[in-house]
């Protein structure tokens, strides 16, 4: 036991000096990251942005997150990526019971924010989604003095209503209370009192500004890739028409009509009888992905359809590589405007030919980069221009051949996080 208390008395002391070291000779920046993702986390944004390239800028990280059902350790404090987590405990139960114990157990980790601030005197304190933590870490900065920031992924709260009132979701009524009551604290309370708030895209900047918050307090970051991650134009390749493959790639969801695309394929597979569609993804709720399974038997093109569940970054990307067309369908509803879609990104730096229909993010990359051509919504419109594409091979791959170029001049983590440490130096100055 006295071993292993001096060896975490020994450990704090490296953190402590650590800190002192960096703030001398880097002029670095601390931040407490407090993030709806479970540990360990998966999105590019949260591990290629911040682990990985604002750590190597001279910001040193330290996250608060619930620990998901796959870690299993009991453990509240990991290093991860050199930078340390603080992790709340988890209730590995499914079903609703689970879900409300795991909601509470988090909200009350989440509090740590208050001894973890007055700990380290970080000079940012970041959260990303979360609007009842949000109010702790803007009490926590200001008794601290540290500077407040919300990251807005995606309008939950209009989401949440959306699907409510649609009859999308279970408990419709418990739903649609929820969503009122978290937008009137985020747009009334939150970001009003924000130092600064980051939003997913240009439409969501928009958006959250017609809440009287202003444009200047408000930074636009899309998603993007690793810049090793990105192919070449030579490996662009004209889709075989024999059996070609269309990929979605990301998460199944009745709100994103995924089901719409097993429709285009029967539809396809009237002129290209060898087309097969593979959804590299799941569910988010087990009904999502029945949807997508009786949509395939009612059109008799079951044996064509594949769901894969969801598989290491890697393991997808291979099957992205191999796929003839990959598709990024967003319906045009107001809560998915604002979306900046990682897929179509990945789909471009690896030189994939791509349709993907009218939306704001999507219609500008398109148009700027000239890898496709944005198509109405509707199965008819993917259907022909997936023909098109597949009629035009020679064509369709030189228009894949310009993604790579298009992406590692614009869409490069290492790009993004120039920016977005360029918004951290201003705010403290």
């Amino acid at each position: 036991m006295l071993r292993d208390l001096l060896a975490v008395m020994a450990e704090e002391f490296c953190i402590s000096l650590q800190y002192e070291i960096i703030n001398q000779y880097v002029i670095a920046m601390k931040l407490l990251y407090i993030v709806e993702d479970k540990y360990p986390p998966y999105r590019s944004d949260v591990v290629d942005l911040f682990a990985l390239e604002l750590s190597k800028r001279g910001v040193v990280i330290d996250w608060l997150m619930q620990r998901s059902n796959k870690f299993s350790s009991k453990t509240t404090k990991v290093k991860w990526f050199s930078q340390f987590v603080y992790l709340s405990p988890a209730y590995g139960v499914k079903g609703i019971i689970g879900k409300l114990i795991n909601n509470v157990l988090a909200v009350v980790g989440d509090l740590r924010v208050f001894s973890l601030s007055f700990k380290h005197n970080y000079d940012v304190i970041q959260v990303r989604d979360k609007t009842v933590t949000s109010l702790f870490a803007l009490c926590a900065a200001k008794i601290t003095g540290s500077k407040f920031i919300y990251w807005m992924s995606y309008p939950f709260p209009e989401s949440k209503i959306y699907l409510a009132l649609n009859g999308k979701t279970k408990y419709r009524w418990i739903v649609l209370i929820k969503g009122l009551l978290i937008k009137s604290v985020l747009y009334k309370i939150i970001l009003p009192l924000s130092d600064h708030i980051f939003v997913q895209s240009r439409q969501m900047q928009k958006n959250v500004s017609t809440y009287g918050i202003s444009l200047e307090k408000l930074t636009p970051i899309p998603m993007g890739i690793q810049k090793e991650n990105v192919s070449h134009p030579d490996d662009a390749l004209p889709p075989n028409r024999e059996t070609p493959v269309l990929l979605y790639l990301g998460l199944i969801h009745r709100l994103r009509q995924s089901e719409i695309l097993v429709e285009v394929l029967a539809s396809v597979k009237k002129k290209y009888p060898g087309a097969t569609l593979i959804y590299v993804g799941d569910g988010q709720n087990p009904e999502d992905c029945i949807a997508v399974k009786d949509e395939a038997r009612r059109l008799c093109v079951s044996e064509s359809v594949v769901i894969t569940g969801f598989l290491a970054k890697n393991k997808a990307w291979d099957l992205v590589k191999k796929a003839d067309i990959c598709l990024s369908p967003l319906p045009p509803i107001p809560v998915l405007l604002p979306a900046s879609p990682t897929k179509l990104v990945e789909y471009m730096a690896m030189a994939k030919c791509i349709v993907a229909n009218e939306h704001p993010e999507q219609c500008q990359i398109l148009q700027e980069s000239g890898v496709g051509r944005c198509i109405p919504w509707g199965v008819k419109y993917f259907a022909d221009e997936i023909c098109w594409l597949l009629d035009n091979p020679e064509k369709a791959k030189a228009m894949a051949a310009r993604g790579p170029a298009w992406v590692s001049h614009n869409r490069t983590y290492d790009i993004i996080a120039d920016k977005v440490n360029s918004v951290y130096k201003n705010i403290l100055d």
